[in-house]
């Protein structure tokens, strides 16, 4: 798998952002090059504060990240804790997820 390449999560003591779980890896080697640098910047920039992400409706704290044009990433961020991506989709994807059912 292209994505499982080495990332340091960590600033200075602090990690902040958990590894990535499998279905988020999947995800990332169906995009391009620019869209993976993409989720990774999104990752860093939310975990740093240096951008907010959408609150998704529900009592778990996800919030939604546009990393690319028609790329979205999925995060938790618990208070004091790392944050955790949780899915990678294209708005389409989530766009006919929503239909469904």
């Amino acid at each position: 798998m292209e994505a499982l390449h080495s990332r340091s999560w960590e600033n200075g003591h602090e990690r902040l952002v958990t590894d990535l779980p499998g279905q988020a890896l999947v995800a990332l080697d169906h995009l391009t090059r620019e869209e993976r640098e993409g989720v990774f910047a999104a990752l860093e920039a939310f975990a740093r504060g240096e951008v907010e992400g959408t609150r998704v409706p529900g009592a778990e704290p996800l919030y939604a990240l546009r990393a690319a044009p028609e790329v979205l990433v999925f995060v938790r961020k618990e208070p004091e804790a790392p944050v955790e991506a949780v899915d990678i989709m294209r708005p389409a994807a989530l766009r006919t997820l929503g239909h469904a059912g």
